[in-house]
Protein backbone atom coordinates (compact mmCIF):
# COMPACT_ATOMS: atom_id res chain seq x y z
CA UNK A 1 0.00 0.00 0.00
CA UNK A 2 2.47 2.36 0.78
CA UNK A 3 4.83 1.31 -1.94
CA UNK A 4 1.33 2.18 -4.25
CA UNK A 5 0.53 5.46 -2.56
CA UNK A 6 4.10 6.72 -2.99
CA UNK A 7 4.29 5.73 -6.68
CA UNK A 8 0.43 7.44 -7.24
CA UNK A 9 2.21 10.54 -5.11
CA UNK A 10 5.59 10.95 -7.57
CA UNK A 11 2.96 10.61 -10.62
CA UNK A 12 0.55 12.99 -9.74
CA UNK A 13 3.32 15.53 -8.32
CA UNK A 14 5.60 15.47 -11.06
CA UNK A 15 2.27 16.27 -13.40
CA UNK A 16 1.25 19.00 -11.74
CA UNK A 17 5.12 20.55 -10.64
CA UNK A 18 5.38 20.62 -14.79
CA UNK A 19 2.03 22.39 -15.07
CA UNK A 20 3.12 24.55 -12.60
CA UNK A 21 6.20 26.14 -13.70
CA UNK A 22 5.25 25.41 -17.32
CA UNK A 23 1.79 27.72 -16.64
CA UNK A 24 0.92 29.62 -14.16
CA UNK A 25 4.09 30.02 -11.79
CA UNK A 26 6.46 31.38 -13.83
CA UNK A 27 9.37 31.44 -11.46
CA UNK A 28 13.28 30.02 -12.62
CA UNK A 29 15.06 29.38 -9.86
CA UNK A 30 18.39 29.64 -11.67
CA UNK A 31 17.15 33.52 -12.50
CA UNK A 32 19.67 35.90 -10.93
CA UNK A 33 21.81 33.04 -9.45
CA UNK A 34 24.32 35.59 -7.69
CA UNK A 35 22.57 37.88 -7.03
CA UNK A 36 20.97 37.47 -3.09
CA UNK A 37 18.89 40.41 -2.76
CA UNK A 38 16.80 40.17 -6.51
CA UNK A 39 16.70 36.72 -5.77
CA UNK A 40 15.34 36.86 -2.24
CA UNK A 41 12.40 39.42 -3.87
CA UNK A 42 11.50 37.32 -7.09
CA UNK A 43 10.85 34.46 -4.52
CA UNK A 44 8.37 36.14 -1.71
CA UNK A 45 7.02 37.68 -5.29
CA UNK A 46 6.15 34.12 -6.15
CA UNK A 47 4.02 33.69 -3.07
CA UNK A 48 2.76 37.07 -3.06
CA UNK A 49 1.08 36.73 -6.36
CA UNK A 50 -0.08 32.67 -6.43
CA UNK A 51 -1.24 33.07 -2.50
CA UNK A 52 -3.10 36.75 -1.95
CA UNK A 53 -4.95 34.64 1.05
CA UNK A 54 -2.03 35.25 3.33
CA UNK A 55 -1.07 38.43 4.79
CA UNK A 56 2.37 39.26 4.07
CA UNK A 57 3.40 39.65 7.70
CA UNK A 58 1.63 36.50 9.06
CA UNK A 59 4.03 34.00 6.89
CA UNK A 60 5.75 33.87 10.38
CA UNK A 61 2.90 31.28 11.52
CA UNK A 62 3.43 28.79 8.88
CA UNK A 63 -0.03 26.54 7.98
CA UNK A 64 -1.25 28.67 10.68
CA UNK A 65 -1.80 31.91 8.68
CA UNK A 66 -4.20 29.49 5.57
CA UNK A 67 -5.57 26.83 7.40
CA UNK A 68 -8.46 27.59 9.84
CA UNK A 69 -9.09 24.28 11.46
CA UNK A 70 -4.93 24.28 12.09
CA UNK A 71 -5.28 28.18 13.81
CA UNK A 72 -8.55 26.68 16.08
CA UNK A 73 -5.83 24.28 17.16
CA UNK A 74 -3.34 26.09 17.53
CA UNK A 75 -5.67 28.73 19.61
CA UNK A 76 -6.59 26.11 22.05
CA UNK A 77 -3.50 24.52 22.39
CA UNK A 78 -1.80 28.42 22.99
CA UNK A 79 -4.31 28.98 26.61
CA UNK A 80 -1.73 27.11 28.40
CA UNK A 81 1.40 26.87 25.77
CA UNK A 82 3.85 23.99 26.05
CA UNK A 83 7.08 26.23 25.33
CA UNK A 84 7.16 27.95 28.70
CA UNK A 85 8.45 24.79 30.66
CA UNK A 86 11.13 24.96 27.51
CA UNK A 87 11.94 28.33 28.26
CA UNK A 88 12.07 28.05 32.30
CA UNK A 89 14.47 25.38 31.65
CA UNK A 90 16.92 26.80 29.22
CA UNK A 91 16.53 30.03 31.19
CA UNK A 92 18.43 28.31 34.70
CA UNK A 93 20.64 26.24 32.49
CA UNK A 94 21.97 29.38 30.71
CA UNK A 95 22.55 31.31 33.87
CA UNK A 96 23.94 28.59 35.89
CA UNK A 97 26.18 26.69 33.31
CA UNK A 98 29.63 26.92 33.49
CA UNK A 99 32.35 26.13 31.42
CA UNK A 100 35.71 24.77 32.12
CA UNK A 101 37.38 28.26 32.86
CA UNK A 102 34.31 29.26 34.92
CA UNK A 103 32.83 31.43 32.48
CA UNK A 104 29.29 31.56 31.41
CA UNK A 105 27.79 30.61 27.74
CA UNK A 106 27.82 34.21 27.33
CA UNK A 107 31.54 35.01 27.30
CA UNK A 108 31.38 32.97 23.77
CA UNK A 109 27.67 34.41 22.27
CA UNK A 110 26.83 37.22 23.68
CA UNK A 111 23.80 38.53 26.18
CA UNK A 112 20.76 36.54 25.62
CA UNK A 113 18.40 39.76 24.38
CA UNK A 114 18.36 40.08 20.69
CA UNK A 115 21.00 37.50 20.37
CA UNK A 116 18.78 34.66 18.30
CA UNK A 117 17.94 37.62 16.08
CA UNK A 118 21.69 37.50 14.75
CA UNK A 119 21.64 34.30 13.88
CA UNK A 120 22.53 32.66 11.22
CA UNK A 121 25.21 35.14 9.95
CA UNK A 122 28.30 34.93 7.77
CA UNK A 123 31.47 35.29 9.54
CA UNK A 124 34.47 36.87 7.12
CA UNK A 125 36.59 36.00 9.06
CA UNK A 126 36.50 32.60 9.16
CA UNK A 127 34.80 32.18 5.79
CA UNK A 128 31.32 30.21 6.83
CA UNK A 129 27.83 30.44 8.07
CA UNK A 130 27.21 30.48 11.92
CA UNK A 131 24.03 28.86 13.25
CA UNK A 132 23.22 29.36 17.05
CA UNK A 133 23.16 25.91 18.72
CA UNK A 134 26.47 25.25 16.65
CA UNK A 135 28.26 27.87 18.41
CA UNK A 136 26.99 27.08 21.65
CA UNK A 137 28.06 23.56 20.65
CA UNK A 138 31.23 25.03 19.87
CA UNK A 139 31.66 27.46 22.70
CA UNK A 140 32.34 23.75 24.89
CA UNK A 141 34.45 22.07 22.68
CA UNK A 142 36.93 25.27 22.55
CA UNK A 143 36.74 26.04 26.07
CA UNK A 144 37.62 22.57 26.97
CA UNK A 145 34.47 20.40 27.61
CA UNK A 146 35.50 16.91 27.82
CA UNK A 147 34.00 15.40 24.57
CA UNK A 148 31.55 13.15 25.86
CA UNK A 149 29.76 16.36 27.94
CA UNK A 150 29.49 18.44 25.01
CA UNK A 151 26.12 18.93 23.44
CA UNK A 152 25.20 18.03 20.02
CA UNK A 153 22.19 16.57 17.70
CA UNK A 154 21.88 13.62 20.14
CA UNK A 155 24.10 13.49 23.45
CA UNK A 156 22.52 17.09 25.30
CA UNK A 157 20.37 17.61 22.91
CA UNK A 158 17.59 18.52 25.61
CA UNK A 159 19.63 21.27 27.38
CA UNK A 160 20.81 22.54 23.77
CA UNK A 161 16.88 22.99 22.95
CA UNK A 162 16.09 24.26 26.13
CA UNK A 163 18.78 26.84 26.01
CA UNK A 164 17.74 27.24 22.24
CA UNK A 165 14.17 27.80 23.24
CA UNK A 166 14.95 30.60 25.72
CA UNK A 167 17.40 32.33 23.34
CA UNK A 168 14.21 32.71 20.74
CA UNK A 169 12.25 34.40 23.51
CA UNK A 170 14.66 36.84 24.39
CA UNK A 171 14.06 37.59 20.48
CA UNK A 172 10.35 37.33 20.25
CA UNK A 173 8.95 40.42 18.46
CA UNK A 174 11.96 41.44 16.53
CA UNK A 175 12.23 41.06 12.87
CA UNK A 176 15.02 38.87 10.82
CA UNK A 177 17.32 40.70 9.57
CA UNK A 178 19.84 38.34 7.99
CA UNK A 179 22.98 40.40 5.95
CA UNK A 180 25.25 39.26 3.07
CA UNK A 181 28.21 41.14 3.65
CA UNK A 182 30.24 42.56 0.14
CA UNK A 183 32.09 38.83 0.74
CA UNK A 184 32.23 36.44 -2.30
CA UNK A 185 31.83 33.62 -0.34
CA UNK A 186 29.15 35.15 1.63
CA UNK A 187 26.89 35.15 -1.69
CA UNK A 188 28.45 31.76 -2.69
CA UNK A 189 26.84 30.30 0.66
CA UNK A 190 23.40 31.73 0.04
CA UNK A 191 23.57 30.61 -3.55
CA UNK A 192 24.76 27.13 -1.83
CA UNK A 193 21.75 27.26 0.32
CA UNK A 194 19.40 27.61 -2.49
CA UNK A 195 20.85 24.63 -4.63
CA UNK A 196 19.78 22.34 -1.80
CA UNK A 197 16.31 24.36 -1.21
CA UNK A 198 15.96 23.25 -5.60
CA UNK A 199 17.47 20.13 -5.78
CA UNK A 200 15.64 16.52 -6.31
CA UNK A 201 16.88 14.12 -4.32
CA UNK A 202 15.68 10.77 -2.12
CA UNK A 203 13.90 7.84 -3.63
CA UNK A 204 10.45 10.20 -3.95
CA UNK A 205 12.97 12.47 -5.63
CA UNK A 206 11.66 15.38 -4.05
CA UNK A 207 12.88 19.06 -3.55
CA UNK A 208 12.33 21.32 -0.61
CA UNK A 209 10.75 23.70 -3.36
CA UNK A 210 8.26 20.97 -4.20
CA UNK A 211 6.77 20.88 -1.10
CA UNK A 212 7.01 24.31 -0.32
CA UNK A 213 6.55 26.01 -3.24
CA UNK A 214 5.39 24.55 -5.72
CA UNK A 215 2.51 22.51 -3.27
CA UNK A 216 2.46 24.98 -0.61
CA UNK A 217 -0.56 25.30 1.34
CA UNK A 218 -1.94 21.79 -0.61
CA UNK A 219 -2.24 18.85 1.50
CA UNK A 220 0.08 15.95 1.76
CA UNK A 221 -2.23 12.98 3.39
CA UNK A 222 -3.65 14.91 6.62
CA UNK A 223 -1.03 16.88 6.73
CA UNK A 224 -0.96 20.98 4.66
CA UNK A 225 2.03 21.92 3.20
CA UNK A 226 3.59 25.37 4.46
CA UNK A 227 5.15 27.92 1.91
CA UNK A 228 8.72 28.78 1.53
CA UNK A 229 8.55 31.73 3.69
CA UNK A 230 8.57 32.06 7.60
CA UNK A 231 10.71 28.57 7.85
CA UNK A 232 13.49 29.84 10.16
CA UNK A 233 11.29 32.68 12.37
CA UNK A 234 9.72 30.45 15.18
CA UNK A 235 12.37 27.57 16.00
CA UNK A 236 13.14 25.80 18.07
CA UNK A 237 9.46 25.10 18.37
CA UNK A 238 7.28 22.94 20.37
CA UNK A 239 6.07 19.70 17.82
CA UNK A 240 2.78 19.14 19.38
CA UNK A 241 2.50 15.38 16.94
CA UNK A 242 6.32 14.53 18.78
CA UNK A 243 5.57 16.05 21.71
CA UNK A 244 8.72 17.75 22.14
CA UNK A 245 10.91 20.86 21.13
CA UNK A 246 12.96 20.42 17.69
CA UNK A 247 15.78 22.85 16.43
CA UNK A 248 15.56 23.76 12.54
CA UNK A 249 18.32 21.69 11.95
CA UNK A 250 16.80 18.51 13.59
CA UNK A 251 13.59 19.62 11.84
CA UNK A 252 16.11 20.22 8.16
CA UNK A 253 17.01 16.35 8.78
CA UNK A 254 13.24 14.77 9.61
CA UNK A 255 12.14 16.14 6.17
CA UNK A 256 14.94 14.78 4.51
CA UNK A 257 14.43 11.34 6.15
CA UNK A 258 11.00 11.86 5.27
CA UNK A 259 11.59 12.06 1.44
CA UNK A 260 13.68 8.84 1.55
CA UNK A 261 16.96 10.57 1.24
CA UNK A 262 19.78 10.47 3.53
CA UNK A 263 19.96 13.66 5.27
CA UNK A 264 22.99 15.85 5.78
CA UNK A 265 24.43 15.58 9.21
CA UNK A 266 23.16 18.18 11.53
CA UNK A 267 25.43 21.65 11.66
CA UNK A 268 27.06 20.79 8.76
CA UNK A 269 27.68 23.39 5.72
CA UNK A 270 24.89 22.08 3.68
CA UNK A 271 22.30 22.80 6.89
CA UNK A 272 24.11 26.04 7.97
CA UNK A 273 23.92 27.40 4.20
CA UNK A 274 20.27 25.89 3.68
CA UNK A 275 18.87 28.12 6.70
CA UNK A 276 21.16 30.86 5.90
CA UNK A 277 18.85 31.12 2.27
CA UNK A 278 15.81 30.50 3.84
CA UNK A 279 16.60 33.11 6.79
CA UNK A 280 17.55 35.50 4.41
CA UNK A 281 13.99 34.93 2.62
CA UNK A 282 12.24 35.67 5.73
CA UNK A 283 14.24 39.00 6.39
CA UNK A 284 11.58 41.18 7.36
CA UNK A 285 9.94 38.66 9.80
CA UNK A 286 8.92 38.78 13.07
CA UNK A 287 10.59 36.05 15.32
CA UNK A 288 7.98 34.59 17.20
CA UNK A 289 10.09 31.76 18.53
CA UNK A 290 9.83 29.45 20.19
CA UNK A 291 6.92 28.66 18.15
CA UNK A 292 3.73 25.51 18.41
CA UNK A 293 3.65 23.75 15.05
CA UNK A 294 2.13 20.77 14.17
Amino acid sequence: MKKLFSALLIAGMGASIATAVAGDVKFNPLNNPSNPAEFAKEFRNYFYQNFPQIPHDKYNMGTYAFDKDALSQYNDLMEFPPQNDYIAKGKKIWEDYRLPNGKPLSSCVGEAKGLRAKYPYFNTKDGKVHNLEDDLINCQKNAGVPEDKVWGPKQGYNDLVDVSAYLASESDGMKVDVQIPNDPRAVAAFNHGKQIFFRKTGQLNFSCADCHMYHATQRTRAEVLHTGIGNTTGFPVFRYSKQKMITLNNRFEGCMRDTRSIPFKQYSTEMKDLEYFLAYIDNGQVINGPALRK
